[in-house]
């Protein structure tokens, strides 16, 4: 979510949705409800009988791979497209928009991996936990939209560009409607941790549109509202797994602080792209955040700098036209500001590292009881530490070769 350029009907209305479910999701961790009509709609979370045509639509380059099984990738997908069906055509359509575009699904796959530490399979109530944590990604993904005035989102015309503001703001209120139902099917626990999360995601949201334009912005205040907003997230996806397959507390806990530092990483690597990728590589322009006056890590490195600070300084603190976000995402590639940040990045990388090492079985109820249980959670540890590590390597590839290319043509 960023800053709104414009204030507006739709603008409130998503607000007041946001708070509406929240109310919900509240609500449910209180009372326990049953989740049956949850559970009686959503299917395709037992099994799947086109798993390749499904898992196709999940695009994770190998940086971000898991040792999770096609098929319950396909079962999670499946699950995931019965979620926002209902009885109305025109919002099945709107709700599955960017479902049906594809994406990583690191979330869900998060949470998948996560309940692979215990010994037993894959659990529907698992793959309910992923699908709730991913709605929440996709409501917020809708309502970035509609205040970044964005026209593409995955590589094809965002929600709002299509229907317009209004049903983009309703439609991603109906998925968090459906997040919270699905929460509420799974326990008051999981419900009320989701309802925080969705908390910690609107703190961070207020935190960078009270910021925006302010080039006197504090790293503190940036690093807070990437913990709010998209590491909060990845932290909920991992305990959800977690507790879905009945894990102990300790582990519980382990693999929320490697969600937590590793959607840290994740966020920064996202905020460094958007500077230095291409809008084939993102499947969206670049300069979004510059353009609208939020001004990330690297760019706070480099307006820190005394060869590229002042001129960033002559740019920033007001909206850019096209070709000065060019030259201001130009000097901020150039500036020692991109490999700061990713030498943050590589900080964050080490201690979800360090938190994916102590899942390592010492206790037999996390380990199952047996040496291939063992195995498998020290080898399920060790791919959520390498994986965290390799994204701290490819941002650094990324800055460096980026330094070089805006370098050349900045003559």
């Amino acid at each position: 979510m960023r800053r709104p350029s414009v204030s507006g009907p739709g603008e409130a209305a998503g607000l007041t949705g946001g708070l509406w479910v929240f109310s919900a999701l509240r609500a449910s961790a209180l009372s326990r409800p049953t989740g049956e009509i949850a559970h009686a709609r959503l299917t395709g979370c037992r099994q799947v009988e086109s798993a390749p045509n499904l898992t196709n639509l999940v695009h994770s380059p190998e940086l971000f791979s898991l040792p999770v099984d096609d098929n319950d990738l396909a079962r999670l997908e499946a699950c995931l497209r019965e979620a926002v069906l209902g009885e109305d055509d025109f919002l099945n359509e709107v709700a599955s928009h960017l479902i049906e575009a594809g994406g990583k699904r690191l979330r869900p796959t998060l949470t998948i991996t996560a309940a692979l530490l215990s010994p037993e399979v894959v659990s529907r109530e698992t793959l309910l936990g992923g699908v709730a944590v991913e709605l929440v990604h996709l409501a917020s993904l809708y309502h970035d939209d509609v205040m970044d005035e964005a026209t593409r989102r995955r590589s094809v015309e965002s929600v709002n560009a299509r229907w317009g503001n209004l049903v983009a703001i309703v439609a991603g209120d109906f998925l968090l409607a459906r997040s919270a139902e699905i929460a509420a099917s799974l326990g008051p626990e999981i419900a009320g941790l989701l309802a925080a999360t969705l908390a910690r995601l609107c703190q961070g949201q207020v935190s960078e549109v009270r910021s925006a334009y302010q080039i006197s912005r504090g790293e503190a205040q940036y690093l807070s509202a990437i913990a709010n907003k998209t590491a909060a997230l990845m932290a909920t996806a991992c305990r959800i797994g977690g507790l879905t397959a009945g894990l102990d507390r300790p582990a519980i806990d382990e693999l929320t602080a490697f969600g937590e530092a590793f959607g840290m990483v994740f966020q920064i690597r996202d905020d460094v792209l958007d500077i230095i990728a291409t809008e084939a590589e993102l499947g969206k322009p670049p300069g979004q955040d510059l353009a609208e006056g939020i001004y990330t890590l690297p760019v706070q490195r480099a307006l820190r700098d005394r060869v590229h600070g002042p001129r960033l300084q002559k740019l920033l603190g007001r909206p850019l036209t096209e070709p000065e976000r060019e030259e201001a995402r130009s000097v901020v590639a150039a500036s020692p500001g991109i490999l700061a940040a990713s030498d943050l990045a590589r900080e964050y990388a080490l201690s979800a590292a360090k938190a994916a090492s102590r899942l390592r079985p010492a206790d037999p109820v996390v380990a199952g009881g047996d040496g291939r249980s063992a195995e498998r959670v020290g080898r399920l540890a060790t791919a959520l530490s390498e994986m965290s590590l390799q994204v701290a390597d490819d941002l650094e590839q990324a800055a460096e070769s980026a330094r070089v290319r805006f370098e050349a043509l900045a003559g």
